[in-house]
């Protein structure tokens, strides 16, 4: 992933429902006023889809976010979209990269939004002392 270890914690995003369903609506992260994930998700059950767009951060020792960029205004399609047991998992393309994330609803209005790393990425990490 490009931008460094975006999500390798759980950033709380908000959202903007656009219905009653599960997780359709505009979910967003916000760091010093700046967002900086913007997921737009549309559609119901099987045929649930959308488009995300992430800015760069930089994460403290404790994984907060200590710096953000703006996302930028191009989004990125999702694909391999799948509902299970409250959590919302999928892909993006980042570059010749794939990235799997995982949407996990905290309440009506807030979810936990968590880079999913592979084994070779957590070796990685541990290798730079992360």
């Amino acid at each position: 992933m490009k931008s460094g270890i975006l999500l390798a914690i759980a950033i709380v995003i908000s959202a903007t429902q656009t219905s009653n369903q599960s997780f359709a609506g505009t979910w967003t992260a916000e760091h010093a006023g700046q967002t900086f994930v913007r997921l737009e998700l549309e559609g119901a059950g099987a045929t649930l889809g959308g488009r995300i767009s992430l800015g760069d951060i930089e994460l403290d020792k404790t994984g907060q976010v200590k710096t953000a960029k703006a996302a930028p205004r191009n989004a990125t399609p999702i694909f391999d979209v799948a509902e299970s047991a409250g959590r919302l998992t999928f892909a993006h393309k980042d570059g010749r990269d794939t990235d799997r994330f995982e949407l996990k609803r905290i309440d009506a209005t807030s979810a936990e939004l968590t880079f999913v790393l592979t084994e070779a990425m957590r070796k990685d990490l541990v290798s730079q002392g992360i």
